[in-house]
């Protein structure tokens, strides 16, 4: 990469600057041993084109992170001070997690695991706050409309009712969405009455429009601390925690 950079770079030069009539000639020979160098180059040692399409792809991925973290800090107040948002663990703890989860994604199911282990090895020193953020279609959105009307009966019944539908595999149609809550102690007819309610709906609205500018686009994401996380992988989060906990 070094010695291409150095011979792309000569050509730079070489042709950068102004030029008078006289020398086009010169140049344009010039210019086309230049493009026969860097052809040889890179037909020799055809790496160089992967190495280069893997900084590009790791500079874009840089930028994009760089975009989330600006719009972290511009919505501070609607990731961590939004009180609809249903919350585990301590009022006054030393990490929060935020997770923006989909009830019928899978590796929301897998990176719960971690959530429940996190959540009996700490207890009150980590809390984690839920995002309701169902983006794989009309199960989805009845499942997260029926947890946030089960929080009406008290956040012990949503943890419950959450970790039930969380942890179920498979489709979630309206009546098995029943059969779970039912189980979780949650007053079901209460529960379809209240998931009526307009407020609910918005409340989803307003994290899927907080997801889009924080350009959530699958679940689970997480924010650990202010430290990103995006699917279920459980050593970054671990990690992050870790730090986290330090301080």
């Amino acid at each position: 990469m070094l010695r291409l950079f150095a011979i792309m770079t000569a050509a730079a030069f070489l042709f950068g600057c102004q030029q008078s009539p006289a020398d086009a000639q010169l140049n344009e020979r010039s210019r086309e041993e230049v493009g026969e160098i860097v052809r040889a180059y890179i037909l020799e040692n055809p790496e160089v084109i992967e190495e280069a399409l893997i900084e590009l792809q790791r500079r874009a991925q840089a930028r994009e992170m760089e975009n989330v973290y600006s719009a972290i800090e511009r919505n501070l107040a609607a990731i961590y001070g939004d009180e609809r948002d249903p919350r585990f663990g301590g009022d006054e703890p030393d990490v929060t997690i935020v997770e923006f989860m989909d009830y019928k994604c899978s590796y929301c199911r897998v990176a719960n695991e971690w959530v429940t282990d996190v959540n009996e090895r700490y207890g009150d020193r980590v809390q984690f706050i839920f995002k309701e953020y169902p983006i794989l279609g009309p199960d989805s959105l009845e499942a997260s409309r029926a947890a946030l009307a089960a929080l009406n009966q008290g956040p012990e019944i949503y943890e419950l009712f959450h970790r039930s539908m969380i942890n179920a595999s498979g489709p979630l149609p309206a009546d098995r969405i029943d059969q779970l809550a039912a189980l979780a102690g949650v007053d079901v007819a209460q529960m379809r009455t209240d998931m009526e309610d307009e407020a609910i709906m918005a409340h989803i609205l307003d994290v899927r429009a907080l997801g889009q500018a924080l350009e959530v686009s699958g679940t689970p994401f997480f924010i650990v601390d202010g430290t990103v996380v995006a699917g279920a992988n459980s050593l970054a989060l671990e990690e992050a925690l870790q730090r986290a906990l330090r301080g």
